[in-house]
């Protein structure tokens, strides 16, 4: 592999740490805001998923139309700017709180726009990856983007509520601002040029959006990490969205009581990632998430009876289990979402699972909320932790039990990271 030039390599390590960097903070948020909504405004549950929602929606909605419209401009330039729309909304929370001025209203518009901004900066750094790594560089490039992406999933939010309790939410909130500017900074040293999107064919959006659906429900391997992913996602939506109300109103923990919870979790999460290379070479990759999942799974359902019967560590220690779960899941089902796509339609059909799979996360916060109002946390609780202990029944009504993670996945995952 021919070496990139000095200021390409450079322009690299810039862009990877700008969207570290920007990832990182908009993770932090999902927990962060909902944090100080109870903190500050003691917001309830239907209002904390109703947050939880919002951040979501722009995804759903969004999400293909503006991948295809990036596909047509200089992505560098959308991200800058999204990362600044980021910080300038986040940094009004903090200085509302100071001001003792901030209402839920003002929560809900900047969730809305934190997740418009998002969603230009996600897809943007999808697509702008392609000019800074050519050739046999994409690859590499991609997978440290994945690991970095991947790891923010499964650590910011533990990180937002250890920080909150150590600090406070509205000072994390700050650091999330100044981040995104960080970000901002060094997007702008990037001097890498990227290729004139003039070229670019006018493609019809609806025929696009029905082809890789179609691919998706029809491929059943892809067919089963849709479903195993969407359970993750409303089961782990609707545990963050109530675990922080259940905790702060009904326990009585303290906030760095709750982010210790969360903390541990992402733990768990990290080791199932770095565990899941060698445990896929030692097992076989479809048999491993099977095995693992009918093992550690089952354990979300201490979620639910966190305080009493099950004391808080333990209820701890159980939330580390089925995140070890989640995070050793993730990097396998990257890979097979590659191995089952032809290349020519990756594109597609990562945008498709992207929107079902947000949406799963708006499905899971919204139900939760709904529950919780209606029979109660702990039922609302419970039924997300079942659809966490389920998620090994799919995989073994699947040929994904069957499948073995290609040699070449050693040099792309590293150690080992997990996915979207």
């Amino acid at each position: 592999m021919t070496p990139l030039p000095l200021a390409e390599t450079r322009d690299r390590r810039r862009y990877l740490t700008a969207s570290g960097v920007a990832l990182w903070g908009a993770q932090m948020g999902q927990v962060a805001v909902p944090l100080i909504a109870v903190s500050a405004l003691n917001a309830g549950a239907s209002g904390v998923s109703l947050l939880k929602l919002a951040l979501t929606v722009p995804f759903v909605v969004l999400g293909l139309p503006v991948g295809a419209w990036l596909d047509r401009v200089r992505r560098r330039p959308v991200m800058i700017g999204a990362d600044l729309v980021r910080a300038a909304a986040l940094i009004t929370i903090p200085i509302a709180d100071r001001l003792d001025r901030l209402t839920m209203v003002h929560l809900f518009a900047v969730v809305v726009v934190q997740g418009v901004a998002t969603v230009f900066f996600d897809l943007g750094t999808q697509s702008f990856v392609k000019d800074l790594a050519p050739g046999a560089h994409l690859a590499r490039t991609n997978a440290r983007l994945a690991t970095i992406t991947q790891t923010a999933l499964i650590g910011g939010p533990p990180l937002a509520g250890w920080a909150a309790g150590l600090l406070s939410a509205s000072t994390v909130l700050v650091v999330m601002a100044l981040g995104y500017l960080w970000s901002a900074a060094w997007l702008a040293t990037v001097t890498t040029a990227e290729q004139p999107r003039d070229d670019v064919p006018r493609r019809h959006l609806a025929r696009e959006i029905r082809e890789g659906v179609a691919f998706v429900v029809r491929q059943p391997v892809l067919r089963t990490v849709v479903i195993a992913g969407s359970m993750v996602n409303v089961g782990s939506a609707g545990v963050m969205t109530l675990v922080p109300v259940l905790a702060l109103k009904q326990l009585g923990w303290s906030e760095s009581e709750l982010g210790a919870f969360l903390g541990a979790g992402g733990v768990g999460g990290l080791a199932g990632a770095l565990c899941a290379v060698r445990l896929a070479d030692r097992l076989g990759a479809g048999r491993a998430v099977l095995l693992v999942g009918i093992a550690v799974a089952p354990l979300a359902l201490t979620i639910p009876l966190v305080g009493a019967p099950v004391p808080g560590p333990v209820a701890a220690l159980g939330w580390a289990v089925v995140l070890f779960k989640i995070g050793f899941d993730s990097v396998l089902m990257m890979t097979f979402r590659q191995q089952a796509t032809p290349s020519g339609l990756l594109g597609r059909v990562n945008g498709t699972m992207r929107v079902l799979f947000t949406g799963a996360v708006a499905l899971g916060a919204a139900a939760a909320g709904v529950l919780a109002s209606t029979v109660g946390i702990r039922w609302g609780l419970g039924v997300s932790a079942a659809f966490l202990a389920c998620v090994w029944v799919p995989i073994a009504l699947s040929p994904v039990r069957r499948m073995k993670a290609p040699r070449r996945c050693r040099l792309a995952l590293g150690p080992g990271r997990p996915t979207a």
